[in-house]
């Protein structure tokens, strides 16, 4: 299916209250789950792609199969660097075909940040990719290292401005890359930096914030949430209960099974996000 501007979708999803799940994926099982979700729910959807998912598959690889996933998808579905360590990786991404790229240089001094994020930018909008940054710090989502400074209010817009930046990540107590419980989000300053931003936000660390609160978020603007961990508990249980007690010599008997968890995963968040049956209706 042909794709549309990804900016566009997030803009609408913004102003509508619901919001695009991001599923952070890195192999064709699931890749194939979540987009045979996306296709049976006529969800948009974003196939995220890590510093770590390239390290593990390659850039070209990772390309070819994303390439395949275009040409089965029935719905918007585009394809976004998550956590861009720097501006190299931006560009060969860019140049690969990617929809939409994230730059984090969130552990930078301020200054620095900006015009990092300022240059890419830039770069990203030529080519006419989406783009997002951070401010402020979160858990890491590959490490899970605990490293956190909220974002101010008072720092988000003249950011957006000075960078550039489509949409953008903040930091609220959200706790990406946590393998177990919920995080304790700042609710009230969530949604401080909603009312805030010139452009829609983004909630990274989607899995562990609790529902209650991703709902409100999504309500009043957020219109972009990261899953990766729920994805990753996904392949793990699958695969665990599958060689737990009697299974099939043939790998691809449990890899099937693997697939169809992914996509169940995928469609529950959909559900919560409100992405159900919007890429069928203008």
């Amino acid at each position: 299916m042909q794709n549309n501007d990804i900016r566009s979708w997030i803009r609408r999803a913004s102003s509508e209250g619901w919001a695009i799940g991001e599923f952070n994926v890195y192999n064709m099982e699931t890749m194939q789950g979540v987009l045979s979700a996306a296709n049976e729910l006529r969800s948009p959807v974003i196939i995220g792609i890590t510093m770590g998912g390239l390290a593990h598959a390659g850039l070209s690889y990772i390309t070819a199969l994303c390439n395949a996933l275009r040409a089965e998808a029935t719905v918007p579905l585009f394809v976004h660097l998550d956590h861009g360590a720097d501006f190299e990786t931006v560009r060969q991404v860019i140049d690969a075909g990617f929809d939409s790229v994230m730059l984090d240089v969130s552990r930078l001094p301020y200054e620095e940040n900006v015009e990092a994020v300022r240059v890419a930018a830039e770069f990203a909008h030529a080519a006419g990719v989406g783009f997002e940054a951070q401010i402020g710090e979160t858990w890491d989502e590959e490490t899970g290292e605990q490293r956190t400074e909220t974002t101010r209010p008072e720092d988000l817009r003249r950011y957006v401005q000075a960078t550039g930046v489509d949409y953008l990540a903040v930091s609220f107590g959200n706790t990406p890359g946590r393998t177990d419980g919920l995080s304790e989000p700042d609710s009230g300053l969530l949604l401080s930096l909603l009312e805030t931003s010139p452009v829609p936000l983004v909630m990274h660390g989607g899995t562990s914030i609790p529902e209650a609160v991703l709902r409100t978020a999504i309500s009043a603007g957020a219109a972009k949430v990261n899953i990766d961990t729920h994805i990753k508990r996904a392949v793990n249980n699958s695969l665990e209960q599958a060689y737990r007690g009697s299974y099939s010599h043939d790998p691809r008997v449990q890899f099937r099974g693997l697939r169809e968890a992914v996509k169940n995963a995928a469609a529950e968040k959909m559900h919560m996000f409100g992405s159900v049956g919007k890429a069928d209706t203008p």
